[in-house]
């Protein structure tokens, strides 16, 4: 059937309508989808699930693994979000309450905690900050740990994700390495950490979370 410029149009308005809980399917490769649970905005939560055609049902993310939450640009809503997921029989998460986040440091926002020059790469260092309920940005969040640190620092700085924006392609990089392989990682935390983990080499290609020099 041919679809019209005027029906593409809202197929996109209704693909970016966010709503806290909503549950959307999203395509990583063609035989490979996952679900995206919307929190407060621009924050999504991926879990350990995924299916080879998209179709969703008789699934309760209280029962899943969640994998990470993550800041996503509206890119994404194009390039990866087939539909929301309105089958009764699906139900999302409850109780994420965990809102701790990593900050990275940089030149010009952070001063002297940045430990780097201008020719250093721009994200090095963080703090952990509790952004609470979403109502606060990063900027305002209260800090609960300033100069995150290895080896001292090495649960929190894994556990917890950084507040740098996703677009499409990282996080569809991301997820799939996490399905073929099992790692959960993002490969940004290898430059704003150096010392985190030793088997960068290994993982190469790493994902497009990086510039193409530094893969």
């Amino acid at each position: 059937m041919l679809i019209t410029p005027g029906q593409q149009f809202i197929k996109m308005v209704k693909r970016i309508s966010w709503v806290p809980s909503h549950l959307v399917s999203l395509r990583l490769r063609d035989d490979l989808f996952t679900i995206g649970q919307m929190l407060v905005s621009p924050v999504m939560q991926f879990y350990a699930i995924h299916s080879s055609d998209g179709e969703w049902k008789n699934v309760d993310l209280n029962t899943v693994a969640p994998l990470f939450r993550a800041f996503v640009g509206s890119v994404i809503n194009k390039e990866l979000v087939e539909n929301k997921i309105i089958d009764e029989t699906v139900t999302a998460r409850i109780g994420l309450t965990d809102n701790f986040w990593i900050k990275p440091y940089t030149l010009t926002m952070d001063g002297s905690r940045y430990r780097g020059s201008r020719h250093s790469f721009p994200f090095l260092g963080g703090k952990l900050i509790d952004l609470g309920d979403g109502a606060i940005g990063v900027t305002l969040a209260p800090t609960i740990k300033e100069d995150l640190c290895l080896p001292n620092d090495r649960e929190l700085i894994e556990k917890y994700e950084l507040t740098n924006m996703w677009g499409s392609d990282d996080l569809s990089d991301r997820l799939c390495r996490y399905f073929d392989t099992g790692i959960n990682r993002d490969d940004l935390k290898f430059e704003v950490f150096p010392e985190l983990w030793s088997d960068r080499e290994n993982l190469r290609p790493l994902t497009r979370r990086l510039p193409i020099p530094l893969r």
